[in-house]
């Protein structure tokens, strides 16, 4: 259970207090300690642990997890049995994921039918077709999972994720209910939708 003060670093007014206390109910991510680190990066590692706890929770109801060395492996072995990363996909997994990157290994953490367009997202002001997981990025958009960094959508796929930003992600992938439905044509988009991830 979460309840305010489970992480010191993390405030009910917070944008992403939300998404924080989701993911850790549902085990998808922990904290150190009393701190959460929200402006901390995310490693591919977390992305990926993040990524099998969802699908295997989505699964099986629960994660049964037991980590080895290096803590992450059984985790990446998961993903790789599962279709969610292909064989050897990352050479190295310890170094920070971008958001184009972590929205690769999420897009594959649930089947397509759990994540049904909500939004109608054609273009985005930084993502093109040559953009590497484009097709990823908009099927997140399309669901809800992913809002932008401003009114107009911003992406930034190459930008390293932070996990306030990963937490807030990932409860809306487990949680339908938190999806976003977003106007981005719009010039009166409120702030609270245009500083979440």
């Amino acid at each position: 259970a979460y309840k305010e003060g489970t992480f010191r670093d993390v405030s009910s007014k917070d944008w992403y207090a939300e998404g924080v206390a989701t993911a850790y109910e549902l085990g998808l991510m922990k904290g150190n300690g009393r701190l959460f680190s929200p402006s901390g990066s995310v490693t591919l590692a977390e992305a990926i642990t993040m990524a099998a706890r969802l699908h295997s929770r989505y699964t099986t109801g629960k994660d049964a997890f037991v980590q080895g060395s290096p803590w992450y492996q059984v985790y990446v072995d998961y993903a790789e049995d599962n279709g969610i990363l292909a064989k050897n996909e990352f050479a190295d997994v310890t170094v920070s994921a971008t958001r184009g990157q972590m929205t690769h290994i999420f897009a594959s953490a649930l089947p397509a039918e759990e994540l049904q367009a909500i939004n109608t997202v054609t273009k985005l002001p930084d993502v093109s077709t040559d953009t590497q997981y484009v097709e990823d990025i908009f099927l997140l958009y399309r669901a809800g999972v992913l809002t932008g960094n401003d009114a107009k959508g911003t992406f930034t796929p190459n930008a390293t994720i932070q996990r306030s930003q990963a937490a807030a992600i990932i409860a809306r992938m487990a949680l339908p209910e938190l999806r976003k439905t977003l106007n981005l044509q719009s010039t009166e988009a409120k702030l609270s939708d245009a500083v979440q991830p």
